[in-house]
C-alpha cells in the first residue's frame, strides 16, 4: 500500500468517525435525564460490617461504613449495590441466605405520605388527622396552583439544622410565572353607630316657645326628623314629658 493510499484510508476513517460522533451527539437530544428517590441502608457497626464483608467476599480491610443501595426498588437483596467507605468502591450483591435474612427486616417507612387524586387544597385543610402535615401540603398546593399554570412537576425538599435543599424539575418553565399574592380575606366586623344627646336645664326663649339644646355630633340614616308644625302644635306638646326644672309655657306666670 502506497503512502497516498494510507493517507486516503486515514482520511476516510476520520470522516466515518466524525460522522458516528455527530450521530451520537444528535441522539443526545432524545436522552431524558431524571432523578428518583431510592432507599439506602447505612451501617457503621463494626461487627455488622465485618459480617457483610465476609458474606459478600468484599476485598477490603479498613471499612468504616457500608451503604446498601436498593437499585432494584423491591427491597434490599440480590442485584442491589453495596458501597464501602472510605474507599467509595461499589460492589454487586449476589445471593446469600444468611445476609438476606438480615436485610429482609429492613424497610423504609415515611412519617407522613399522601398519595391521592388532585384535589382542592381546602380538602386537606379540613382533614382531622395529621393536621399539621396536611396543612403543609395544602400550603404547598395553594402556592403551586397560584404560580404554575400546568400540572406535571417534581419537587424535592430537605432541611437539616443549617441547610435547606429545594429542587424543582420536570415542569414547563413557561407556565411558571410569579403572581402577586391575593389579598387576605376580609373578616366581617360589626360596628355600632351611637348618637349621644346632651340635654341641659337651661331654657332659651324664642317666639314664646321653649327649646332644649341638643348637640348632634353625628347623624345616622335612622334619624327621626320632627316638623316645625308638629313641634309647635299643642297636641304634640301635651305629650312631652318635662324634667324637673323645666316649666311649660302655659304654666309660667
Amino acid at each position: 500500500m502506497s503512502v497516498m493510499q494510507i493517507r486516503l484510508f486515514k482520511i476516510c476513517s476520520l470522516a466515518v468517525l466524525l460522522l458516528c460522533v455527530s450521530r451520537f451527539l444528535m441522539a443526545q437530544s432524545e436522552v431524558v435525564i431524571d432523578q428518583t428517590m431510592i432507599s439506602i441502608a447505612s451501617i457503621t457497626d463494626q461487627e455488622l460490617i465485618k459480617f457483610f464483608i465476609d458474606a459478600y467476599l468484599i476485598p477490603e480491610e479498613e471499612v468504616t461504613e457500608i451503604r446498601f443501595i436498593d437499585a432494584t426498588g423491591n427491597g434490599f437483596g440480590e442485584e442491589d449495590l453495596i458501597k464501602c467507605f472510605p474507599s467509595e468502591k461499589t460492589y454487586y450483591l449476589f445471593p446469600s441466605d444468611t445476609a438476606q435474612k438480615i436485610m429482609n427486616r429492613w424497610e423504609f417507612t415515611t412519617n407522613f405520605q399522601s398519595v391521592t387524586q388532585i384535589k382542592d387544597p381546602e380538602v386537606f385543610e379540613n382533614l382531622q388527622t395529621d393536621k399539621a402535615s396536611n396543612w403543609i401540603l395544602a400550603g404547598l398546593l395553594k402556592q403551586l396552583n397560584w404560580n404554575y399554570d400546568d400540572l406535571p412537576m417534581k419537587i424535592y425538599f430537605e432541611q437539616d439544622t443549617s441547610t435547606i435543599v429545594f429542587e424543582m424539575w420536570g415542569y414547563d418553565p413557561n407556565a411558571l410565572q410569579w403572581k402577586p399574592p391575593p389579598p387576605p380575606p376580609k373578616v366581617p366586623e360589626t360596628t355600632y353607630d351611637i348618637l349621644h344627646v346632651y340635654r341641659s336645664d337651661t331654657l332659651y326663649v324664642a317666639d314664646t316657645t321653649y327649646y332644649d339644646q341638643f348637640y348632634i355630633y353625628r347623624t345616622v340614616a335612622d334619624t327621626l326628623f320632627i316638623s316645625e308644625a308638629e313641634l309647635q302644635g299643642l297636641p304634640f306638646r301635651k305629650q312631652v314629658t318635662y324634667q324637673p326644672g323645666l316649666v311649660p309655657a302655659e304654666s309660667k306666670k
